[in-house]
């Protein structure tokens, strides 16, 4: 038969830096978040502590502080699920008006700096970036030289980088023009 263990401060000390490491690690297996998993074995260590004349009647004190964990770490899953389902509901209201609001933003401002380009860079712009023509199709069309286009092109999107210089978005678009 085996003597139960009183839990003192020396028998604490061994056994939470003996154990410590392990029991994070294990907690993490289950939450898969290391500052939760510290949080879960400090929770559980200091229990111990509390509590150490009701866990002097535990014969196999490690194999209890890993149900302790394991059962710490599936509570902190499930008020962390709670937390996340919460956050999911409040924000299912908010996205499509934000969303709206930056896309109308965008266009906006792309329109403006479009606006603002000289009447044949402009058209070139157009005519090659949002309608897809080729060179040579809008040489013609436009009765200048394919060289011409090319060039009014170049300087429409040199003045459209400048004039949305504050639109990471639209200038990350720009980059592939």
């Amino acid at each position: 038969e085996q003597e139960n263990i009183r839990i003192d401060e020396a028998y604490y000390k061994e056994l939470f830096y003996s154990l410590y490491p392990r029991l994070v690690s294990y907690s993490f297996n289950f939450v898969k978040d290391n500052f939760l998993a510290e949080e879960v074995v400090e929770n559980v260590m200091l229990q111990l502590w509390e509590n150490r004349i009701k866990f002097e009647k535990i014969i196999d004190v490690k194999s209890y502080l890993y149900t302790m964990v394991r059962n710490g770490s599936l509570l902190a899953l499930k008020k962390e699920r709670k937390i996340v389902e919460l956050d999911a509901s409040l924000s299912d209201e908010t996205p499509e008006f934000d969303f709206t609001i930056l896309e109308e933003e965008l266009y906006a401002a792309l329109t403006e700096a479009l606006n603002s380009l000289p009447e044949k860079c402009k058209e070139v712009f157009e005519l090659s970036c949002l309608e897809g023509m080729k060179y040579k199709d809008i040489a013609e069309q436009l009765n200048i030289s394919v060289n011409t286009v090319k060039s009014q092109r170049a300087r429409a999107i040199d003045l459209l980088k400048e004039k949305l210089k504050n639109h990471s978005e639209l200038l990350f678009i720009l980059l592939f023009l």
